[in-house]
């Protein structure tokens, strides 16, 4: 066996009989530009026990075979509840977290661990599971079993009688199905317990982990089934080396309550559950997700990169809607408006109580968000189709991702008998109906509600009715949820179709039914307010002979058929037009394809190149791979359309990731479709910003012209410019810019009046606002095309007139300072304070605190190591002044900075370095400098003047010199304590380390002897070492030292 070890991007071999040979990953792989790596990864001691042919091979690259040997060191170690600490993979898609994960099970199971379970959220993710195994050389040693397949056998203890090793795949579908109330489903959790043992310390592999958490704090019964699972199977097993895969889950803080063995919270720690770290977290903004992955990242149990995206291009194409569509929209509208009208005359009627109301009201919304999402697609569909069929022409292959598929309602429509129909599901019509059906609050819905609220401890009227088969309840499917994937295949569809209205379901007492008059009074109210139910209904009718098809099934149409498309998706079934003209709905199940290899088949078929578009929800899109292969027969350029991006742009990364991977023989190119509906630039622009970062390149259709230095507001300048302009239309912020120029009509009473229909008017608009930009976004698709247009253009204008005091001063978080950009820091000294005890001996919590100085100028021995140019053009250099005052000469050095301009014909401009002020911030022009310098190479006099000791006098003599004393040799006491000219040196104290888990102390501590301070964030390059910490002021340092050593006992001091 082979003894590795490895430091961050640094492999050390040690000396082994056997001889191996570790290669670079096989594309660019880059740390993504974030202030926690600028923190240290801790050493490592971990000696890998993988066979020689498994690293010589190159299966597993440096990176990963890094990331395995963190994981497992992290493995050795203990929470201080004694369970063993579990290890976080957040690198994006394509660097191959499933070689990681099965590098991590071989790991154990050569040291004798031969049992493992990996979770992953889709039946078709076993079989890439079982060739990541057989790629790193242990798919004939390591059996992969689904657990699906062993729950359905006639033999019920399969599980653990027949299969004795290897790795048991399991969904999280599956785990919840087993934890609903049948005592039968119990048997899967309670199989994969007993199959373990009670001293189990093999591997648990949760794939794609933040996808199981929707929970509501309020109780540890309101949490979802599926993140109740885990919980459970993770303290059943306490010795279980847990291996947590997730992209977005720094990101959004709120999908990390399953990630317990992370040890962020609980015992020990400064937050008792994982409400009290959620609710610190937010006081960090918009770099929580840093602050978190700082602190995980120091302790060695997180890692993040990305694949660079240096060759890839993306593009923003706007869709501008067709009068048809616009018309149906304002119609819809128009509805929509009525339907809230009509709801909220029947809750009158009915006297729905509070809790009632609440539940109706969350569904409406839910229902008018869906079915304006439904219609934003549709907006897109027409495009996708041109967009696609030239890509196709020019020998591109074509990937449409979208986020849901609509099956839910498609399904609620289909006969009974499966007979044809004349249209495709319009699946805006069906959520607008079922609505209408299911959740009115007329007679035969109430006493549905009563019996949900009954389930849930409350009463209705005082008793408790029972209601038999509800007539309309839907059947129980696996569904996609419209906002988020994580619902795809985990959350069971008949959670979101309970019945939620009852009668008085707030009331103390029962109906007398000896009150002739008021049962006289119901019944009028009862026939009302199901006439207005069948009123609505009959609007909803009317209006759907214009309402759009189901976008899948209208794409697949529009490019012939299944025949040319390889779908894949969680669809279990799918509407085809005939030659008739009809529509019958088909499964996706072929004669010799069950429905369970379906999508593995569709992507073979895509990547052999027998079909040229793959339309991908993203559901499915998770850890698969349709990328440009270079083992693949089809390597042609991939496409990637989003006809409907996430609002995160960590999962729109992970659902690009399928055509953007490692070994690709061509980069993909994205394409963002974004019509001027609001909320839907939000997106593209959460996107595009995270594209631009990770250096994607921006192609201007318009100018023809790539780029990859595109400005892009940041979302947090969109997200206030929204705030401020809903603020002004509310009347809360006084009009500072203009109205749009072409709008005829009252802007703002036309805005309010829109506004109000939508149920928001001024006095409750604020707890919206307050619930963040995306939800007041989806809202306001409740209103007119061309308002909406107008409005996001007021946002525009509101945005260019923020000035920078303004967003610093507002609601955006904690900032970051960048201290000593250009400049030349020095350290004082570091005070290191540690805690190292048995439980966490390679990683033992520290806190440093760092005393820095940052030197305004520049020493002549950094100037030559950063700047000098070694060699070059002719133009760069030392440059000396022209004239010389009092026997001196002025000293400077020039650097070509950049072409600013088009193409060849730009002006140059460059940077320029003095010794006593270091860089420039402000670029000049070759004229302006040598207006006054003169290169020293162009005059042999000046040629041979050493301009080292030039360069260093001026930067000596200008930290005590004033410019008038230095240039002009003028000393008398009018110039006493003179700074001009003086070279500044200004000294910071900064903590870094574990200050994630103090801030509140810290923060405390530091407010209490300056009331007015405000923490500060700030990172620094001493050296070659990166610093982030928080900026201590002087009067606090003894203070706070004085705590920290109640932590961190032992102390030492480093002077410089």
């Amino acid at each position: 066996m082979t003894n590795l070890l490895l430091m961050p991007f640094e492999i050390k071999k040690e000396k082994s009989k056997y001889e191996f040979i570790v290669r670079d990953h096989p594309s660019t792989v880059i740390e993504t530009p974030s202030i926690f790596n600028y923190v240290d990864l801790p050493d490592t001691s971990y000696i890998l026990d993988l066979p020689s042919e498994t690293i010589n091979s190159g299966s597993l690259s440096a990176i990963q075979l890094e990331t395995i040997i963190y994981s497992c060191q992290r493995h050795e170690q203990n929470l201080s509840d004694g369970s063993r600490a579990g290890y976080l993979i957040g690198d994006g898609a394509g660097v191959g977290k499933g070689r990681i994960a099965a590098g991590v099970i071989l790991e154990n199971f050569i040291r004798g661990r031969k049992k493992s379970i990996w979770f992953s959220i889709s039946t078709d993710l076993k079989y890439d599971a079982e060739g990541d195994l057989r790629d790193i050389g242990c798919g004939d040693k390591i059996a992969v079993h689904a657990v699906n397949k062993l729950k359905n056998s006639t033999a019920r203890t399969d599980v653990t009688a027949s299969t004795k090793e290897g790795v048991i795949f399991c969904t999280y579908s599956d785990l919840i199905n087993e934890l609903s109330s049948s005592a039968k489903r119990l048997l899967c959790l309670e199989q994969l317990l007993k199959w373990c043992g009670p001293n189990f310390d093999g591997v648990i592999v949760f794939d794609e982990c933040h996808l199981t958490n929707d929970i509501n704090f309020s109780g540890s019964t309101n949490k979802r089934k599926t993140e109740l699972a885990v919980l459970q199977l993770q303290n059943k097993l306490p010795n279980a080396r847990i291996v947590y895969i997730s992209t977005a889950a720094v990101s959004e803080p709120r999908s990390m309550a399953s990630m317990v063995r992370l040890g962020l919270w609980g015992q020990d720690t400064p937050f008792k559950d994982f409400g009290e770290f959620l609710e610190n977290v937010k006081n960090f903004g918009e770099i929580a997700g840093d602050m978190i992955a700082m602190e995980m990242r120091q302790r060695g149990s997180y890692v993040n990169r990305q694949l660079s995206f240096k060759d890839v291009t993306y593009q923003v194409v706007e869709v501008c809607q067709l009068s048809k569509f616009i018309t149906t929209y304002d119609s819809s509208v128009k509805l929509w408006v009525h339907l809230r009208q009509s709801f909220t005359e029947a809750a009158e009627l009915m006297d729905l109580g509070p809790k009632a109301q609440k539940i109706m009201w969350t569904n409406f919304w839910s229902a008018h968000h869906k079915f304006f999402r439904c219609l934003c697609m549709f907006a897109k569909v027409t495009h996708a189709v041109k967009l696609a069929s030239e890509a196709v022409k020019r020998g591109e292959s074509v990937v449409i991702g979208l986020q849901s598929t609509g099956e839910a309602y498609t399904l609620e429509k289909i006969p009974d008998d499966g007979s044809a129909m004349p249209n495709f599901v319009s699946t805006a019509k069906m959520i607008m109906q079922s609505l209408v059906e299911k959740r009115f609050p007329a007679s035969d819905n109430l006493q549905l509600l009563a019996d949900t609220c009954n389930n849930k401890g409350g009463t209705v009227g005082g008793k408790r009715k029972s209601v038999s088969n509800p007539v309309g309840t839907p059947k129980r499917i696996k569904q996609e949820s419209t906002d988020d994937p994580s619902y795809c295949e985990i959350i069971d569809s008949s959670d979101a179709s309970a019945p939620v209205f009852d009668y008085h379901s707030d009331s103390e007492a029962d109906l007398n039914p000896k009150d002739e008059a008021a049962v006289e009074d119901r019944r009028i109210k009862v026939e009302k307010t199901s006439l207005i139910r069948q009123r609505l209904l009959e609007k909803i009718e009317e209006l759907g002979t214009v309402l759009p098809p189901n976008w899948i099934d209208q794409l697949i149409d529009e490019f012939g058929g299944p025949k040319n498309v390889a779908e894949i998706s969680s669809r279990k079934g799918r509407l085809v037009q005939k030659n008739n003209g009809m529509v019958q709905y088909e499964p996706r199940s072929e004669k010799d394809v069950p429905l369970d290899l379906i999508n593995f088949r569709e992507r073979e078929r895509f990547m052999n190149g027998e079909k040229n578009i793959a339309i991908v929800s993203a559901a499915a899109s998770c850890g698969i791979s349709l990328h440009a292969d270079r083992r693949a027969k089809n390597q042609s350029r991939r496409i990637y359309i989003s006809l409907e991006l996430p609002n995160s742009a960590e999962l729109a990364l992970q659902q690009f990731g399928c055509t953007h991977r490692s070994n690709q023989a061509k980069a993909p190119e994205f394409i963002f479709l974004v019509p001027e509906l609001a909320g839907e630039k939000r997106s593209a622009l959460i996107t595009a910003n995270r594209l631009q970062v990770l250096g994607a390149t921006y192609i201007n259709k318009r100018s023809n012209k790539y780029s990859t230095e595109l400005y892009l507001e940041d979302v947090s300048e969109y997200d206030c410019a929204v705030r401020d302009a809903m603020n002004v239309i509310t009347d809360q912020k006084s009009p500072f810019v203009q109205i749009p120029p072409d709008y005829k009509d009252y802007f703002f009473g036309d805005i309010k009046a829109a506004l109000t229909e939508l149920g928001l008017a001024s006095s409750n608009i604020l707890p919206l606002i307050n619930d963040g930009v995306p939800e007041m976004l989806n809202r306001i698709l409740g209103i007119p095309v061309d308002l909406q247009a107008n409005l996001l253009e007021y946002c525009n204008c509101v945005r260019s007139m923020i000035s920078n005091q303004e967003k610093m001063d507002g609601d955006n978080g904690v900032k970051i300072l960048h201290l000593g950009f250009n400049k030349c820091v020095h350290y004082r000294k570091v005070l290191k304070l540690t805690s190292q005890t048995s439980k966490n001996p390679i990683a033992p919590a520290k806190i440093d605190l760092h005393e820095i100085e940052v030197d305004g100028g520049m020493d002549w021995r950094t100037a030559e190591e950063k700047w000098l140019p070694k060699s070059g053009q002719a133009d760069e250099g030392i440059y000396l002044s022209k004239k010389e005052h009092f026997d001196k000469r002025d000293i400077i050095l020039v650097r070509r900075l950049k072409i600013v301009g088009d193409g060849d014909k730009g002006d140059l401009k460059y940077t320029v370095i003095r010794p006593t002020t270091g860089v420039q911030l402000l670029p000049r022009s070759l004229a302006e400098i040598t207006r006054k310098y003169i290169p020293q190479i162009s005059v042999p006099k000046l040629a041979k003047m050493k301009h080292e000791s030039l360069w260093n006098y001026h930067y000596d003599t200008s930290k005590n010199a004033c410019i008038h004393n230095y240039w002009h040799r003028i000393k008398n006491e009018s110039l006493e304590g003179c700074q001009v000219g003086l070279r500044s040196c200004e000294t910071y104290k900064l903590l870094a380390g574990s200050i994630f888990l103090v801030w509140n102390e810290i923060e405390s501590i530091l407010k209490k002897n300056n009331p007015q301070w405000k923490m500060q964030i700030a990172r620094v390059l001493v050296g070659n070492s990166n610093i982030v910490g928080i900026v201590i002021p002087d009067n606090c340092e003894s203070q706070l030292i004085t705590f920290l050593t109640k932590y961190y006992p032992n102390v030492n001091c480093i002077m410089h």
